[in-house]
């Protein structure tokens, strides 16, 4: 498993917490105790377009411009920036304890990667894969580069929208309607080479092959029937404008037009923009707006919201433009990767993200691998100034001096740098020493799941598969787990917005055991979610559960040293007493449970069943129980039933909470011996599944329901902790077998039974009546609430039920568990109607 190498442009962030130190560390220490062996795969990214970005803003603060130091001065820069980050973002993962194998650190931008980018773009050429042509990029007038469809981000906002009629070239009938195009970009009217409509558009059908004229520019253009023309936006025709529209662009080579390129690299209007030459676009947008106003050629003006396409590493509005680039064709490359996802080959989990792939790769366009930035991978190409032959070398070859075609020494190295997107699609095999056939490569290609955010499976994870296929011939990896975005509040995190919180605060203040737990609690597989201080609070609370669970057993183990003479800690007891075999029974049922969840990739559920274990069962009723018997003949019994559930509790909770479980594990170890050697809980077993009494599980099921019951009356009642309480018990007492003396030690109660006068609470079958003085009408409302909820549960079973094929088809066991759970329901509303009925009579 790779680690989605962070970009060295700063600190990581709580995305990158959530996905390193939750999911990713969670996988691979499981992995490892379960003995496979584990490659968890560190690295880092040099970050390309944004990494620059960040290195001139800071030099910009000095009044150092790029340009001013010159391309070899500013790399040097930019190394400087590197070494700097990169040990800060492993110290860091570190904290986060990301147990990586930290003898193989990686970067993009270390020789060996360089020499796997090189040989990767040689073999897309020499395999018809990479071209070079003139074809429209997306382009930042503020980073002075091309970048991807992907690095698009549409933001709403509110611009005019500008009708404006193209007068006809020729003499046209009397009443034939004025030819009106909609636009919010009138700068580019000047670039406009023809006018489109749909060809099922009853508009406007009979007048394709006419012409108009350009507005301001005179030139005469065709009417041209087009598919991918919109009827409902504006008039249903469209300015064809190829130089400065993607759709127009694809319009344009469909039906052979040319392209005038009206607006240049700086954002200023050209000499082929005519009455607008000169200025920048915005101001060459108001010139154009006066301009068809004073020739009477704009019939409204009207406000539009709409997507904005801007670049999203500076929010600079996109100026698409036609320029000469290197493209990867999509046309083999993509359906192969498609193929191996709807094969089942490749899992995507959430499976819905699967649709969302096939969607994107179904319509995929060829990717523009040119950047016109200085911090990158160098092309490994080199153009001919006599001939104007591209050369490529071959692999490992010297970079050539002479042109292949015409033995000219005249040849210049592409200035341009590679995507930074183009060298991370290796990553799952250039890590691993390819090109060269290493033993890693064989060990470990292909690996086992990628995770990451939902954010880069185009980006990323899409072009892995791609590039895998095409270097090795076979996937690099067979499963991809894609986690939701931290968000704060609604926005996505971001270094642009500024709203990027790092973990190191955060870690310092509650714990990385806590961080991780809380990014990773209660959010469901590929959800977003927010990190509360409420989260973190109950994380930290759990951990703090944890320890204190810890200190008590050892305390017991410290006291009752001759316990394990001939027992390790990890060898499960022969235990004698109901709650002994309850405990151990439960312990087996988590270890179940916590390894289905995690085999399912369901990790919140996970937490969720270590929770309820915990707390819920060990702490809050076997430890309270167990405190009796540790004074009793049975004594070394209990302390090895309590060091049996740690140690499981431990090694089952590491996953998640490494640092503290650690401590805990090599405590326990050290004063109650286990069978096995490993000196560390990092590399100690999984545990197995034992043995389980699921009947007596039942049972204790519903002791734990009613001491929950009891202690929430007590506290609704406003009762003292150290007050004892009266109870009286009724209904299906079987159910509670000889537990009542232990459910009132739990709950401070002196319990008798028999129904008596106050109200009834029902749990089970079950009648729970806490004798205190009530306030009547309070009493009534309580029961009235539960009730009405009682009602809603009833109806929930009776619907299942009554559900046309469910008790003939579903498991029988299912069945009558659901038909248990009815005559529970029915019983329990039956009783809270005679106590509120009772009630009602009293008043």
């Amino acid at each position: 498993m790779m680690l989605p190498l962070p970009n060295v442009t700063g600190d990581l962030h709580l995305g990158h917490a959530l996905g390193f130190g939750g999911y990713e560390d969670l996988m691979a220490r499981w992995h490892r105790m379960k003995g496979e062996p584990t490659l968890y795969m560190p690295g880092t990214d040099h970050a390309g377009i944004i990494a620059q970005y960040v290195v001139e803003q800071e030099l910009a603060k000095e009044g150092i411009s790029r340009g001013a130091l010159g391309r070899e001065k500013f790399l040097e820069e930019m190394w400087k920036w590197m070494d700097h980050y990169r040990p800060r973002i492993e110290k860091q993962l570190r904290m986060l304890g990301c147990s990586l194998d930290w003898s193989r650190p990686n970067f993009t931008m270390e020789p060996a990667k360089q020499r796997a980018v090189r040989t990767h773009f040689i073999r897309l050429f020499k395999h018809g894969h990479l071209y070079r042509a003139d074809r429209i990029v997306h382009w930042c007038l503020r980073d002075q580069t091309t970048y991807s469809d992907l690095e698009v981000e549409h933001v709403q906002r509110t611009d005019t929208l500008y009708h404006v009629r193209y007068p006809w070239a020729d003499p046209m009938p009397a009443g034939t309607p004025d030819l009106v195009v909609a636009t919010t970009r009138p700068e580019t009217i000047v670039a406009d080479v023809a006018v489109a409509v749909h060809p099922d558009d009853e508009r406007w059908r009979a007048f394709v092959g006419k012409h108009v004229l350009v507005p301001g520019m005179e030139r005469r253009v065709p009417i041209i029937a087009d598919a991918a023309v919109d009827r409902e936006f504006g008039t249903g025709a469209l300015k064809i404008t190829p130089g400065h529209d993607a759709t127009d662009f694809e319009i344009g080579q469909r039906h052979g037009l040319p392209t005038i390129s009206a607006i240049d690299k700086r954002g200023m209007m050209t000499a082929n923009a005519g009455p607008l030459a000169g200025p920048d676009r915005e101001t060459a947008r108001r010139q154009m707006v006066k301009l068809l106003r004073d020739r009477k050629l704009l019939v409204r003006e009207e406000p539009i919201t709409h997507a904005v396409g801007v670049h999203d590493r500076c929010q600079t509005v996109d100026e698409p433009l036609v320029m000469k680039q290197w493209w990867v064709s999509m046309a083999k490359l993509a359906p192969r990767a498609s193929q191996v996802v709807r094969d089942g080959l490749i899992t995507i989990v959430p499976r819905y993200q699967e649709k969302v792939f096939f969607n994107w790769m179904d319509k995929i366009r060829d990717w523009p691998v040119s950047r016109q930035i200085w911090w990158g991978h160098s092309i490994p190409a080199w153009f001919c100034s006599d001939c104007d032959e591209i050369v490529v070398p071959d692999e490992d070859a010297p970079d050539p001096t002479r042109c292949t075609r015409c033995r000219s020494d005249e040849i210049k190295q592409d200035p341009d740098v590679l995507d930074t997107w183009f060298s991370s699609a290796l990553w799952p095999h250039s890590t691993l020493g390819w090109p060269d056939q290493t033993p890693d490569l064989r060990k470990y290609y292909p690996g086992s799941v990628l995770e990451t955010g939902y954010d880069i499976l185009f980006f990323w994870v899409a072009r892995m598969i791609m590039m895998g296929l095409e270097n090795m011939g076979e996937i690099p990896f067979h499963t991809v787990y894609l986690h939701g975005l931290v968000r704060v509040g609604t926005v996505k995190m971001s270094k642009s917005l500024g709203n990027v919180v790092s973990p190191v605060g955060l870690i310092q203040e509650y714990g990385a055991d806590a961080l991780r737990y809380a990014l990773v609690s209660g959010v469901a597989t590929g959800a977003d979610s927010q990190l509360t201080d409420e989260k973190l609070l109950h994380a930290r609370n759990f951990g703090n559960k944890l320890w204190n669970i810890g200190r008590f057993v050892l305390a017991q183990v410290d006291k009752n040293p001759d316990a394990f003479r001939g027992h390790p800690v990890d060898e499960r007891p022969e235990a004698n007493t109901e709650e002994a075999r309850w405990i151990l029974s439960r312990t087996e049922a988590v270890v179940e449970e916590c390894t289905r969840l995690i085999e399912s990739y369901l990790f919140g559920e996970y937490l969720a069943a270590l929770e309820g274990f915990a707390w819920g069962e060990l702490a809050d009723l076997y430890i309270e129980l167990a405190k009796q018997s540790l004074r009793g003949p049975r004594a070394d019994e209990t302390v090895r039933t309590l060091a049996y559930a740690l140690d499981r509790l431990l090694r089952l909770a590491h996953p998640i909470v490494p640092f503290l479980t650690e401590t805990l594990a090599l405590q326990l170890w050290h004063h109650a011996p286990k069978r096995e050697m490993a000196p560390s809980l990092v590399i100690s077993a999984w545990p197995r599944i034992g043995r389980r009494d699921t009947d007596l599980e039942a049972r204790f099921a519903v002791v734990s329901e009613v001491v929950r019951t009891i202690r929430n009356l007590r506290q609704d009642a406003g009762l003292d902790p150290s007050e004892r309480a009266k109870i009286l018990l009724a209904g299906d007492l079987s159910r509670l077998g000889e537990s009542i003396s232990a459910i009132a030690e739990l709950t401070r109660s002196d319990i008798t039974t028999g129904r008596g006068e106050a109200a009834a609470t029902v749990v089970r079958g079950i009648e729970i009546r806490l004798v205190v003085e009530r306030d009547a009408a309070a009493e009534r409302a309580r029961l009235e609430k539960e009730l009405a909820e009682a009602k809603e549960l009833l109806e929930r079973s009776r619907a299942l039920l009554g559900k046309p094929g469910f008790p003939e088809k579903a498991p029988a066991d299912v069945v009558n568990k659901e038909r248990a759970k009815l005559k529970e329901r029915e019983s329990r509303v039956q009783v809270l109607e005679d106590e509120l009925k009772k009630r009602k009579g009293d008043s």
